[in-house]
């Protein structure tokens, strides 16, 4: 059996450690341009770094004379708060991912109204407020501030009544009701409508199921959030047993941590990924040697083999469902490729068409012009749009891809 010393430090070490992983997790988002998240997104992983900086503030201070009552009296708000806060905040993750992936039965794979997505953001914020509110007062109105104390175990501060902890441990069993019966219900979603996933490009049916595992793994921790608070009404007192909950956020960082643009954002020395097509003019020959992909469509080197048609190539988004049409059909203009240059564009003039325009370092410009037909344009567009284009470098989508949607966390 370890002494208690032992304990102390390896929970501590825990916390360091989901620390770490946390804060590796959430700075490339914050740091780096190319990795781009919802709101959803940020203010979970804001709720899961408190939770865990929450359960390190008595290092140091966790043996020998009792704390600071000021700062014993802080970590048992944050302790009490958290819980119900992590767990809000993955249920209303889930959900705005369930408002997407339901939209594909209607053929329209996109992002909940800002209304809906603003409420979901806000909400596990009004519950962390509700239960700090709850536990100030408890302590000051309710005249107990005797009851704020180290735990038994040592690990963190806390209260000796129990109420708060029921509240607690109710809330967090409240959304994990709500939760997993989501995420099965989710997955029953997308098997049943999975001859519209195959009508998806191959990269967005990977970020949908990439997404969909990475919430099952976060699954794990809620079930275990859930299992421990459980045990919180038949043994209120914390033991051991509390080593578990600063481990939680390990699995966070592990779902969402390891995703491709996160890793490559700290490889930050590498050469960067090419922001543009290079464009190759060879006796008359005009190619791209990548394909370029946007939310309208996707520009590729099949079928531009002549200045002319350098200059005429059309993009058709493919259907996604019977009568549906996704997006619209657009003209893509080369320009900057030193000799000879296009015709058709004039670097000095503003086209009167809805444009995006990408200026790469050496490379061409491509311009993406939408029709002037009105029929034939989205509904919410703005009438001039800056939409990044990324690159990708290789050539295994050569089709026409449909408008790529918005994902929680992708």
């Amino acid at each position: 059996m370890p002494s208690h010393h032992s304990l102390v430090v390896l929970f501590d070490s825990i916390v360091l450690v989901s620390a770490v992983l946390s804060l590796c997790t959430f700075l490339p988002a914050i740091l780096s341009r190319k990795v781009q998240r919802s709101i959803g997104w940020y203010s979970l992983m804001t709720a899961w770094l408190v939770y865990t900086i929450s359960y390190g503030l008595l290092i140091g201070k966790q043996e020998g004379p009792e704390p600071a009552f000021g700062l014993c009296l802080f970590q048992a708000l944050l302790v009490y708060a958290v819980p119900p806060l992590v767990s809000t905040g993955m249920t209303c993750y889930y959900i705005e991912f369930y408002l997407i992936i339901s939209g594909l039965r209607s053929g329209d794979p996109r992002a909940p109204s800002l209304w809906r997505r603003f409420w979901l953001v806000i909400i596990p914020w009004f519950i962390f407020l509700g239960i700090i509110l709850e536990v100030v007062l408890l302590v000051f109105a309710g005249k107990r501030l005797d009851r704020v104390e180290r735990a038994g175990n040592n690990f963190y501060c806390h209260l000796s009544d129990n109420t708060p902890n029921l509240v607690t441990a109710s809330t967090v069993i409240t959304n994990m009701v709500i939760l997993l019966p989501l995420e099965v219900w989710t997955g029953y979603i997308m098997y049943r409508n999975w001859d519209i996933f195959r009508r998806l490009s191959r990269m967005d049916r990977q970020i949908f199921l990439t997404v969909y595992l990475r919430l099952m793994i976060c699954t794990v921790a809620a079930v275990i959030a859930f299992a421990f608070s459980m045990l919180a009404f038949v043994f209120p007192e914390p033991d051991a047993t509390s080593l578990v909950y600063p481990t939680l956020p390990i699995f966070i960082a592990f779902a969402f941590g390891t995703q491709k643009d996160l890793l490559r954002a700290w490889l930050f020395w590498l050469p960067a990924i090419p922001y543009g097509s290079n464009i190759i003019n060879s006796g008359g020959s005009i190619a791209i040697t990548t394909n370029i992909y946007t939310s309208w469509g996707a520009v590729t080197s099949e079928g531009i083999s002549t200045e002319s048609e350098a200059t005429s190539s059309h993009i058709h988004k493919p259907a996604i469902s019977s009568g549906g049409q996704l997006g619209t059909t657009g003209t893509v203009v080369l320009s900057g490729i030193p000799t000879p240059v296009p015709p058709g564009i004039d670097p000095t003039e503003k086209s009167s068409t809805t444009q995006t325009q990408i200026d790469t370092t050496s490379r061409a410009t491509v311009h993406f012009e939408l029709p002037t037909n009105p029929r034939h344009s989205p509904p919410s567009l703005p009438q001039r749009v800056e939409e990044d284009m990324t690159i990708y470098e290789n050539d295994r989508l050569s089709e026409p891809r449909p408008p790529a949607p918005t994902y929680p966390g992708a």
